[in-house]
């Protein structure tokens, strides 16, 4: 079973600087300063924040279900302002998913410099239809984060360094 899931979220910061955020290893650094109580570690196995980057990622010790996830970011792309990442090992592949990929994207708000849009997409295959009580949870923790990053960003204007 297959599907897709797609969210935006308006930024009231520029599409370039959303993405110095979105687009970098301070992306993970963000989660983890702002969600301590379900992400305990992240390592970075390989990479400097662009295509090819590999990160383990743990969840905090009284987060039900997987300990942790290796994730590769297959593209990002600095110019399109657009990132896929896609789950190797753990996580919600030990849930009954057979592949899960988010993509991100910031694209400028028409008219506004100073704003942008953040679409987050979910693509998921699952193994059995078992597997659909933890697309909700899964996707509701994505679009956790990417509030969570833009609050960030929000906050931090024109102050964002990257990696």
């Amino acid at each position: 079973m297959e599907g897709s899931l797609s969210m935006k979220l308006e930024v009231n910061a520029s599409a370039s600087e959303t993405w110095k955020a979105y687009g970098s290893l301070l992306l993970p650094k963000i989660i983890m300063d702002t969600f301590p109580d379900k992400y305990s570690e992240l390592k970075v196995v390989k990479g400097d924040g662009h295509s090819g980057t590999i990160v383990e990622v743990f969840f905090a010790p009284d987060v039900p279900g997987p300990k942790w996830y290796r994730e590769e970011y297959t593209v990002v792309d600095d110019v399109k302002r657009f990132k896929l990442a896609t789950i190797l090992k753990g996580g919600v592949l030990e849930q009954g998913f057979k592949s899960y990929v988010t993509r991100l994207e910031a694209i400028e708000k028409e008219g506004k410099k100073d704003a942008c849009i953040i679409t987050g997409t979910v693509d998921y295959v699952l193994e059995d239809e078992s597997g659909l009580q933890v697309v909700s949870g899964a996707v509701e923790a994505f679009y956790q984060i990417l509030k969570a990053v833009a609050d960030y960003v929000i906050k931090h204007q024109n102050t964002t360094s990257t990696n």
